[in-house]
């Protein structure tokens, strides 16, 4: 049965939907919030677990909109576009942590969408968000990484690529990925950084140009410079949801820029780093209590590449 679209939303009510949900999904502790929080555009403040360094706790605002009034024509099959105003971005946005907002769609709802801003971009409206981009257990992570993109400073050293002849390169690329994956890595958007044979059979897959191939074995030793250091910029995108029964599998890959990194042949170059992350949680986690071990990722190394600086 189909229900009837609803034209008024009651907005108390799906502020305290969502403030469940919200919780749950992230496995976090909620609290009302003060009158002055509320009149700066706070509905719910929440506090959770860092998915990299569990002994760190993120506190976070959220403001929730409900209804079909703020959503704009402009939506298409891709994105929503919600008529957010700035008023709201602004009170949401600052130096710290980006705050949420929750969209409650009105009935027959199936999902929670959530737009938080970008802290090193210009207030954007209206508010354009992925359909993919609805409340699971996998927001933990985004806004983990959120909290820490904030505020990150560039911390690493232009490396050098040295020129080695056409028969030295692959006995050198060989001998630093087998040293690459003998190391534990610690990555500051994933925390455990898995090393293993994907990124290399991607890396040297015959459907590569020789030339693209030949520089990325040539950038092999000085990945080690970069994979435990934050990217200037990085990007989620959402691949899909495997269900197997009680537990489902949510794939998406990072991709992570590394602005002037390198120094090949003379010239600059930008270094590019792919992650595979995995992340597998209770296919009901909204109708059971969820912790964070029921929350569980793996995230390993998928492909890397550099492109001439411009």
């Amino acid at each position: 049965m189909t229900l009837p679209a609803h034209t008024k939303t009651d907005g108390a009510a799906a502020a305290r939907y969502a403030a469940g949900l919200l919780g749950v999904a992230t496995c976090a502790e909620t609290t009302a919030t003060t009158m002055a929080e509320d009149a700066a555009k706070v509905d719910v403040k929440f506090s959770f677990r860092h998915i990299a360094a569990p002994g760190k706790v993120i506190t976070a605002h959220a403001q929730v909109k409900a209804g079909p009034s703020y959503r704009r024509a402009s939506s298409d099959a891709q994105f929503l576009a919600l008529g957010i105003d700035k008023a709201t971005l602004q009170a949401l946005s600052g130096t710290g942590m980006p705050g949420l907002v929750i969209w409650v769609p009105p009935p027959p709802m199936d999902r929670l969408y959530w737009y938080a801003t970008d802290p090193r971009s210009a207030l954007k409206t209206p508010a354009k968000l992925r359909r993919t981009q609805y409340l699971r257990p996998s927001l933990r992570y985004d806004l983990s990484r959120l909290y820490d993109y904030a505020s990150w400073s560039r911390r690493y050293t232009k490396q050098t690529v040295g020129r080695l002849s056409s028969t030295q390169i692959m006995p050198k690329a060989k001998e630093a990925f087998k040293a690459l994956k003998a190391q534990a890595w610690d990555n500051p958007l994933v925390g455990n950084l898995q090393i293993t044979r994907l990124a290399w059979r991607h890396i040297t897959r015959r459907s590569k140009s020789q030339a693209r191939r030949t520089l990325s074995l040539r950038i092999v030793p000085y990945l080690k410079a970069f994979l435990a250091s934050p990217p200037d910029r990085y990007a989620c995108n959402f691949v899909g949801l495997q269900v197997n029964g009680p537990t489902t599998t949510e794939t998406r890959y990072l991709m992570c820029w590394y602005r002037q990194a390198l120094a090949v042949d003379g010239e600059s170059h930008s270094l590019l780093i792919r992650i595979r992350e995995e992340i597998t949680y209770p296919t009901e986690w909204a109708t059971r209590p969820l912790s964070a071990a029921d929350v569980k990722q793996i995230a390993v190394l998928a492909a890397w590449w550099c492109k001439k600086d411009k």
